[in-house]
Parts: structure tokens; C-alpha cells; sequence
């Protein structure tokens, strides 16, 4: 004969009904606006380097979907850091318009487009709901 024990832990059950809890780690609001400045520059790099310079990994992945994957934690980041949801995604939108234009217009064989902007405006809106999902006591600030 198997006794199970009554008492359930609230991070893997459900059944008596309570909301599940997952107990993230949270780090300072410093260390947070940091992650998303180098995620920045790191984005700003990548999409400003000449055509030529980059890696084929990089070229062979499905291009949209790149950008897409770029923007999700540019917006998650900054959103987390504390900074309006909603100002982060203008923000978001805004700077693949301009990474778009300086593509354009910088001789660095690259191209802008506006499909890419499209993608980078959906990265965005992916972080930011990312971000809402994420309970606001385990926010970073």
C-alpha cells in the first residue's frame, strides 16, 4: 500500500486550486539597465557591421527571423530595467527605423528595408509581451 503525502508544493501543483508560483531571481535595477546598454551596442554593432565582415552562420540563418529574435530582448530588457512599457516599445520601433536608414544610407553594403522594419517592430511587441507575462513582483524594478 502507497501513502502519498498531502502536502503539495505550490511551484509543480495546482490541483487545491492556489495560482502556481515560480520563484525567479531578481537583480538590481543597476545591473538590468547595464544588460540592456550592452545588448544595445551589441545590436547596434551587429546591424551596422559592412555586409562583408559577417559571419556566414549569420547569413545563412532566416534573415527575418533574426531580426525578430534581436528585438524580442532589446524590448524585454529595457522594459524590465524599469523604463514604461509602452515608451520602450516606441522606443523598440524607433530604433530599427534607424538602423534601417543607416543601412541605407551608410556604405557599409547593406540595405534597409522595410520588411526588416516590420520584423524588428514585431521583435519588439514579442519582448514587450514577454515582458507583461513576467509577474510584477519579480520585475527587476
Amino acid at each position: 500500500e502507497c501513502h502519498l503525502s498531502d502536502q503539495r508544493d505550490p511551484a509543480f501543483s495546482s490541483l487545491d486550486n492556489q495560482p502556481i508560483e515560480i520563484n525567479f531571481m531578481k537583480i538590481s535595477p543597476i545591473l538590468a539597465r547595464w544588460l540592456a546598454i550592452i545588448w544595445t551596442i551589441i545590436m547596434l554593432i551587429g546591424c551596422l557591421t559592412p555586409h562583408d565582415d559577417l559571419p556566414e552562420e549569420l547569413l545563412s540563418w532566416s534573415d527575418k527571423l533574426l531580426h525578430v529574435l534581436i528585438f524580442a530582448p532589446f524590448t524585454l530588457l529595457w522594459a524590465l530595467a524599469g523604463f514604461p512599457m509602452g515608451r520602450v516599445l516606441i522606443a523598440g520601433i524607433l530604433f530599427g527605423a534607424l538602423i534601417e536608414v543607416l543601412q541605407y544610407i551608410l556604405p557599409i553594403n547593406r540595405s534597409g528595408d522595410l520588411i526588416d522594419l516590420l520584423a524588428d517592430s514585431l521583435g519588439a511587441v514579442v519582448g514587450i509581451g514577454i515582458a507583461w507575462l513576467i509577474p510584477q513582483k519579480y520585475r527587476f524594478v
